[in-house]
């Protein structure tokens, strides 16, 4: 199953929207988010993707209400702000995602996981420890400390663990 990896919208629409047509060209099946939608607006743009979305909230969440008065139960599993992290099982495949640098390294650190993904920091990297794929897509927002950087999102792959980064621009 290939699934799309996406973090820190910041309301960036226009990215969004031209990450989810990418998304839907390389046959996704499902969308792990890892925070900072902000605004509720940004939901109907990831029901639109018609893929199951896997989510965790960031520290630039808006009207959290609003954001849960969109979703549909169906398509969209969210672990909230109690919850720090999302664990999910896809072919086989134990994969968490969160939104927090240091969680996710604590998490990629028990070997219990093929994939750990996580955003924040909108840096995209990839790394292994041990067995366990460690990564950041970067950002869909297409900014890195306040300035312009790159754009981007990643695809995971569950039946050979390939992990492609995707630009929108650089």
């Amino acid at each position: 199953m290939k699934i799309a990896v996406l973090s820190d919208i910041h309301d960036h629409i226009d990215n969004l929207d031209a990450a989810l047509e990418k998304v839907k060209n390389l046959g996704c099946q499902s969308l792990i988010f890892c925070g900072d939608l902000v605004s509720p607006f940004v939901i109907p743009h990831l029901l639109a993707s018609g893929l199951h979305v896997y989510l965790v909230f960031g520290n630039n969440e808006g009207d959290l209400s609003a954001i849960y008065a969109q979703i549909k139960p169906d398509q969209v599993e969210i672990w909230g702000k109690s919850e720090e992290f999302g664990e999910i099982s896809l072919d086989n495949q134990k994969i968490a995602f969160c939104h927090y640098p240091k969680i996710a390294r604590l998490l990629a650190g028990t070997g219990q996981h093929q994939a750990v993904f996580h955003g924040h920091n909108h840096q995209a990297s990839e790394e292994h420890l041990g067995r366990t794929l460690l990564a950041n897509p970067g950002s869909i927002s297409g900014i890195i400390s306040g300035k312009p950087g790159p754009a981007s999102f990643a695809t995971y792959d569950t039946t050979d663990g390939k992990y492609e980064l995707i630009y929108l621009f650089k």
